[in-house]
Parts: structure tokens; C-alpha cells; sequence
């Protein structure tokens, strides 16, 4: 009992903050979205957690060499003393990073007695986005049967035309409505999105996308399918968006981005 007791009297360590693993779950040209989660020691008893103490600061530190440090590397500070444990970091965003260049995260956080500590670095590279070719903003095109369009260049040409990416004909079904047809010709792989924000899609977006094909794409014109969006990579290999905003009397309204290989 004597030995036992002394025991309780002898020196413990304090114990830094436990991480969970740090997801990456977005990565774009000049930002990173990631998430974890920052909680309290386990402590063998009592006295460790006592002398561990509280967390008194917490966020991500990141850089592009992998050995991490508050003092040297950039630091987003997200808080301290938080009112409970475990802390959540959820889609936390670090921006204004350059392109196409390799980048190590982690989170830390230091607490009353364990001093500073960091999670698992996360190596991470941000994607390059090439310049846009060509851009168009509401224009009107020829929508009749025989017309093509070169979407690489954005300008209609004939629809024997090596250039054409497609053909596209407007024309009425009877009891149905007037049908816009698309055809690609060459070796141009499309995809109709549908109704979506075009402002909002992304190039890392297109690029990501593998269900792109060769089929023709057809629907009807009414006001639900107005800014219907087409997704397209070209036989040159350029990618884009293109979205049909309106379509009456032989004429489509689109509006059209292709960057560069």
C-alpha cells in the first residue's frame, strides 16, 4: 500500500493535442479545401490531463517544404480556447496559392502544457489552368440545317468545313415544338449538362469530367431548357463550355469558352 501510494505522488508528462487524419477534399488553381478534427490528449489518468491542460491556439500551417513550422511557414489561425473538444475543422479554405505548385499542410495546435504539435502533413499540388482560347458572351449564330460551328476558333463555318466541330439544325415536330439536334463531326466528344451555372463551372471541373462521347445531343426548346450547357472537348484537344441560351427562327443565342490545349 506505501509503494502504491507513492506512486500518485510521481511526476507525469504533460501530453500535446491528438489530430485526426487531414483530408484534402477540394484542390483548384490557387486554393485547397481541407478538413479534421483537433481534440484533447488521451491521458492516462487525472493528473496527465490536468497537466496537459486546455487548448490555447489552433489552425493549419502550410508551405512548400515538408517540414512544417509555425515560426517560419504561413499560418491561418482558426481559434482559441474553444468551448469544447473535439475541435472540427470542416471544408476549411486555404487561398491566394500559386498554380501548379506542390504544397504541405497540417494543422496544429498548442495547448497549456504539451506545448505545440501538428497533425500529419498532407502533400498537395494545385492544378494549372491553361488561358482561354476564345470566349464568347451572347452571341447570335446560324442555326439552320447545314451550318457548322468551329469551336475551337468560335465562328460558324459550312458544315464541310475540316474545322466544324458540329452540325446544327433547328426544325418542328408536330405537337412537340421545335428541336435544337447537334451533331458532332470529327473527333469532337460533347456531353449535355442541362440547366446548370455556367458561370460556376469550372475548367478543373471539365477537365475532371470522363463521360464525354460522340453521340448527337437533342432536346426541345421551351423556357425550361433555356441555358442549357454543353460540355466538349474538340478533335484539336481543347476543352470548354458551351451554353445555348436561346433558339428561334434559325438562330441560336450562345455564349462559348475553349482554352487552350
Amino acid at each position: 500500500m506505501l509503494v502504491q501510494g507513492c506512486g500518485m505522488f510521481t511526476a507525469v508528462d504533460p501530453l500535446p493535442p491528438a489530430f485526426s487524419k487531414l483530408e484534402v477534399i477540394d484542390i483548384k488553381r490557387n486554393e485547397i479545401t481541407v478538413s479534421g478534427t483537433i481534440s484533447n490528449p488521451d491521458s492516462k489518468n487525472d493528473r496527465q490531463e490536468k497537466k496537459s491542460g486546455n487548448i490555447r491556439e489552433y489552425g493549419l500551417v502550410y508551405g512548400t517544404a515538408p517540414a512544417l513550422d509555425v515560426q517560419k511557414d504561413k499560418v491561418i489561425k482558426l481559434g482559441e480556447t474553444p468551448a469544447q473538444t473535439p475541435i472540427s475543422i470542416q471544408n476549411q479554405k486555404i487561398g491566394s496559392l500559386a498554380a501548379d505548385t506542390r504544397y504541405f499542410v497540417a494543422l496544429y495546435a498548442r495547448n497549456e502544457g504539451g506545448g505545440m504539435a501538428y497533425s500529419e502533413t498532407v502533400e498537395v499540388k494545385t492544378t494549372v489552368s491553361p488561358a482561354i482560347s476564345v470566349t464568347r458572351t451572347s452571341v447570335k449564330i446560324t442555326g439552320s440545317g447545314g451550318s457548322g460551328y468551329d469551336l475551337d476558333a468560335g465562328n460558324v463555318v459550312a458544315a464541310s468545313d475540316p474545322k466544324a466541330d458540329v452540325t446544327m439544325d433547328l426544325f418542328t415536330i408536330t405537337g412537340r415544338g421545335t428541336t435544337l439536334s447537334i451533331a458532332p463531326t470529327g473527333k469532337l466528344q460533347m456531353k449535355n449538362l442541362g440547366v446548370i451555372d455556367y458561370g460556376k463551372l469550372a475548367y478543373l471541373d471539365l477537365a475532371l469530367m470522363t463521360d464525354l462521347s460522340t453521340a448527337n445531343i437533342g432536346y426541345l426548346v421551351n423556357a425550361q431548357t433555356a441555358n442549357t450547357v454543353i460540355a466538349f472537348k474538340t478533335g484539336e484537344g481543347r476543352i470548354g463550355k458551351w451554353r445555348i441560351e436561346a433558339a428561334a427562327a434559325n438562330e441560336l443565342t450562345i455564349s462559348l469558352v475553349t482554352y487552350d490545349n
